[in-house]
């Protein structure tokens, strides 16, 4: 049998056929597609979500040491234009990951970094006063181990929540929620890596699993009030995970319950939220349980033919009218490749009668490209009749009438890179009331010509004002020199007359046009006088340069006037061999 073997060369000569196409296509992705966004600026949401900008396209500031996402706007409604937007972008192509407050336009309003891995950023109240919340802490995998801070409207850290724990009980707060009741009390979810009898599985009789824990403390005393458990209560053996792996070892233990999100109600029952057993459940004050919605142990009759209760893999479960029996889920219908369920993730509005026990889809949303999102998601009902749907591991948010209609949307990394999840956000939540009044002033900087001022976190910024003081009159009144509205996280006044003027300072104003604060005062006199100079000598250099280029090619030229057709090749040669004779004559006589 003959057996034909390509030759080193024809091998050799496909790889570097494919390294050519594949630095063809680099080249056109990287530097010819961004020239056509440049050239036709219609073109740049679609590059955006091609990935042309890269994974995480961001914006950064001469006066704020940080970055913030430069979004993609993809659907847009003039409604949408109103109130905040609260993310933690984070992820392997993220640089700086922290929490953060965009406006409705996904401009940057406030960020802060040093804070580790930041999630569920949201706005509670607690005795009366708006605080930010966010969980920060060290994330594995899905668990997370650490603590809840609560901002107040200065952003100063006031109080760090632990989860309640013990020598015997250690315990840490775990990622994915933190509820402020009206009692003044926290719910807070934990995960705790316990031994377990998985036997019935198969597995080790002294097995590993993630314990799903949620507590209810005393914020002011970090009292432990109540402690509820899924292993008291969930056979891990019936759990609808998949991991055929875990449990035999601490290092990766069976995580078979998988609660993500916690809300007590008036009658101080509890509703929780089990991803991996793809339901919802009720527990009285106690923690027995009530009712189970959705999974293999629903309780209820699906009236809209299924699309009440099949949501799998699902995330923050919330009520929205109790009295009704109305609540809304983020319905993600996917946990990974192996686990997949669904073609694209919805958000779902859902009413049940636990008497009677039926249910029924009310409403369903879906994102504009039909996002599938594996892990995290939000749905919000917000005040003004609308629904913010936050896509999760797709970092992108969307925001809706409450019968389904688009309105806008809005991502943070390519649309092409969703499934890579390189770039995502737990939760985006909207807020109408934070109001941010920092105590550090606003920061204000001169750069070529221009001074740049923004005011990291503050809310009420209306205008800024621009003023100045002579040269040689440090003493002397500060003169109004420009006021424009206030359009972004930064702004620039372009600096005229800056030979009158040598110290400047940027006043913020409210709406009202009354003072906030005024930033440090700015010297730019000096800088910019000799930066004017430089510029003006390396102006007159280059003017030098070409007059005196200009005349020695003309008078090059002159001489050589004389001189044959250069492009005339024989004749110039010709010329030159009769001129080498006549030369050599001259030197034999």
């Amino acid at each position: 049998m003959i057996c034909v073997c390509p030759s080193r060369r024809a091998i050799a000569g496909t790889i570097l056929v494919l390294l050519a196409t594949g630095a063809t296509l680099l080249i056109f992705h990287r530097v010819v597609l961004p020239l056509f966004g440049f050239i036709i600026p219609a073109l740049v949401p679609s590059l955006y979500d091609l990935a042309v900008y890269g994974a995480y396209p961001s914006r950064s500031y001469v006066t704020f040491n940080g970055e913030s996402p430069d979004v993609n706007v993809v659907a847009w409604d003039e409604s949408c234009d109103h109130g905040y937007v609260l993310v933690s972008p984070f992820g392997d192509a993220v640089p700086n990951m922290g929490p953060m407050i965009l406006d409705s336009r996904g401009d940057l309003v406030w960020t802060a970094s040093g804070n580790g891995v930041v999630m569920n950023l949201k706005v509670q109240q607690y005795q009366g006063e708006n605080y930010l919340t966010f969980w920060a802490g060290h994330k594995v995998g899905g668990i997370g181990m650490g603590s809840y801070h609560m901002l107040n409207s200065s952003y100063d850290l006031v109080h760090v929540v632990k989860a309640a724990s013990s020598e015997h009980a250690p315990r840490t707060g775990d990622l994915h929620d933190f509820v402020i009741t009206d009692r003044g009390t926290a719910l807070l979810t934990v995960y705790n890596i316990t031994q377990f009898d998985i036997s019935a599985m198969g597995r080790p009789k002294d097995g590993w699993i993630v314990d799903s824990l949620f507590q209810e403390v005393d914020i002011a005393t970090g009292e432990l009030l109540f402690e509820w458990r899924a292993s008291d209560h969930f056979d891990p053996a019936e759990s609808l995970y998949i991991n055929p792996f875990g449990g035999y070892k601490a290092a990766n233990p069976y995580d078979f319950f998988h609660i993500n999100s916690i809300q007590k109600d008036a009658a101080g029952n509890y509703l929780i939220s089990s991803r991996h057993y793809h339901s919802l459940t009720y527990l009285d004050p106690l923690g027995e349980i009530l009712w189970t919605l959705g999974g293999d142990y629903n309780d209820f009759h699906d009236l809209s033919d299924g699309k009440a209760t099949s949501f799998k893999w699902q995330h923050d479960a919330r009520w929205v009218d109790e009295e009704q029996g109305i609540l809304s889920l983020f319905d993600n219908g996917s946990a990974g490749p192996i686990m997949n369920d669904a073609d694209h993730s919805l958000g779902l509005i859902i009413q049940i009668d636990p008497e009677a026990r039926t249910a029924r889809l009310l409403h369903s949303y879906t994102s504009s490209g039909k996002a599938l999102s594996a892990s995290q998601g939000s749905l919000q009902i917000l005040p003004d009749d609308k629904v913010l749907v936050g896509w999760g591991s797709s970092a992108a948010y969307s925001e809706f009438t409450t019968d389904g209609k688009l309105l806008c949307e809005t991502h943070i990394t390519p649309s092409i890179l969703f499934w890579w999840e390189r770039v995502k956000t737990y939760r985006a939540i909207k807020t109408f009331d934070w109001v941010g009044r920092p105590e550090s002033p606003p920061s204000a900087k001169w750069l070529g010509g221009k001074i740049y001022v923004s005011w990291n976190g503050a809310t009420e910024v209306g205008a800024w004002q621009l003023v100045a003081r002579k040269n040689g009159a440090p003493n002397s009144e500060w003169q109004t020199v420009d006021i424009k509205d206030k359009s972004g996280f930064e702004d620039s006044f372009t600096l005229t007359g800056i030979e009158e003027f040598q110290h400047y300072r940027v006043a913020a104003l409210d709406h009202n046009g009354g003072f906030l604060m005024h930033s440090a005062i700015v010297e730019v006199g000096a800088e910019a006088h000799s930066s004017r100079w430089v510029l003006a000598l390396f102006m007159v250099c280059v003017v030098v340069g070409l007059l005196i280029g200009t005349l020695m090619f003309a008078r090059r030229t002159a001489q050589q006037s004389y001189r044959p057709n250069w492009l005339d090749l024989k004749t110039l040669m010709r010329n030159r061999y009769h001129r080498y004779k006549k030369v050599s004559s001259m030197e034999m006589t």
